[in-house]
């Protein structure tokens, strides 16, 4: 698969950090670790990588890496939500919990002016305020004014030793939102 180039090795380091934040911990595993530099303005990715011993070959690598983290973010960006296939999975298992034939998941978003706040509920069809979205099997209801705040939204569903639960990643808020026990799924 050929990938376009987004980021380039004569690109600043701090360029590419204030341009596409997520390729930070791909320059880190690297050994480039210029990203929190005071020099990383004017330092350039080839330029940093070489002062860390970092080889030709290397660094022609990490760009490849750095390439393709963006190209999957712009790939996501295509697509107004998702819903990852654990997130599929348990809404499926709370609908047959619930004895009953949801036709889809509706998802709210209120803007509180600083951060974004999301609800999910099973919904037995969207109102006429709603788009409808498919995603991994299930429906999403979303009110209209509110899909230009979701694009690229990520549902999951995460389950570790500190608990389980929905987990909203939205990179068009400035912060995501996790979704636990009260957000009307459970």
């Amino acid at each position: 698969m050929e990938t376009e180039n987004f980021i380039t090795k004569e690109m600043t380091i701090g360029d590419v950090v204030n341009k596409y934040p997520e390729t930070t911990s791909i320059m880190l595993n690297y050994g480039l670790h210029c990203v929190g530099c005071a020099v990383n303005p004017y330092e350039t990715i080839e330029n940093g990588c070489l002062g860390h011993g970092i080889d030709e070959e290397t660094i022609d690598k990490l760009i490849k890496d750095l390439n393709q983290e963006i190209a999957k973010r712009d790939e996501r960006f295509k697509k107004i939500i998702s819903i990852t296939d654990n997130a599929s999975k348990k809404f499926k298992e709370f609908i047959k919990g619930e004895n009953k034939n949801y036709c889809g998941i509706r998802f709210g978003v209120v803007d509180t002016g600083s951060t974004l706040q999301y609800t999910l509920d099973f919904a037995d069809s969207a109102n006429e305020n709603e788009e409808v979205f498919e995603d991994n099997g299930l429906k999403i209801f979303i009110e209209k004014e509110s899909v230009n705040l979701i694009k690229g939204t990520q549902i999951d569903y995460i389950e570790n030793e500190r608990g389980s639960g929905f987990k909203i990643d939205n990179p068009s808020a400035e912060k995501s939102s996790g979704c636990g026990s009260g957000c009307g799924c459970h």
